[in-house]
């Protein structure tokens, strides 16, 4: 065999090769990630359906009404209204937001009427925190008086010397 014949045959068996690669990749492409694909979807319609399943999102309203979260229950409300809209659960949620809405409103109105004792309570502890807090740091200040103003002396006894002087000489 020549040198040619040789180098022929080595570059057909690795285009070979490649081909073969490039089949074998394609064959792979097309069943399994269109598979992969198939199953994502199927997975993400489940997923869909759970998340806005009329059932379950009445429940869950209901239980944010009994824990006091009305925000969060007319939002489950409104996702079964937009997800679910023929539903009997839909029917239910109905009644069911008006009650959350009165809720919601006679719980501000309990609020409301109780914010003015309670921030008159809060007021008077936090002006007695701030009392002790001011006492405190003048027992410090009179307990240590005398060092820091022979401190301050010390810093200052320079300049009060040179004004001195300057007022005796004048």
């Amino acid at each position: 065999m020549s040198m040619n014949e040789k180098t022929r045959l080595t570059v057909n068996r690795v285009v070979a090769m490649l081909a073969g690669g490039l089949l074998v990749f394609a064959v792979m492409s097309f069943t399994v990630v269109n598979n992969a694909n198939d199953r994502i979807d199927q997975l993400s319609q489940a997923l869909d359906t759970s998340r806005f399943e009329a059932g379950r999102l009445l429940a869950d309203a209901e239980e944010q009404l009994a824990a006091g979260n009305y925000a969060q229950a007319s939002e489950s409300l409104e996702m079964l209204f937009e997800h679910q809209p023929g539903s009997a659960e839909a029917t239910e949620g109905r009644a069911l937001l008006t009650t959350v809405t009165n809720a919601e409103n006679e719980a501000n109105a309990r609020w409301e009427a109780a914010l003015p004792e309670i921030r008159a309570q809060w007021t008077a502890d936090y002006a007695a925190d701030l009392r002790a807090e001011s006492t405190a740091a003048r027992a410090e200040l009179e307990e240590n008086m005398e060092t820091i103003v022979s401190d301050e002396w010390a810093k200052v006894i320079n300049d009060m010397r040179e004004t001195w002087e300057l007022e005796q000489e004048g």
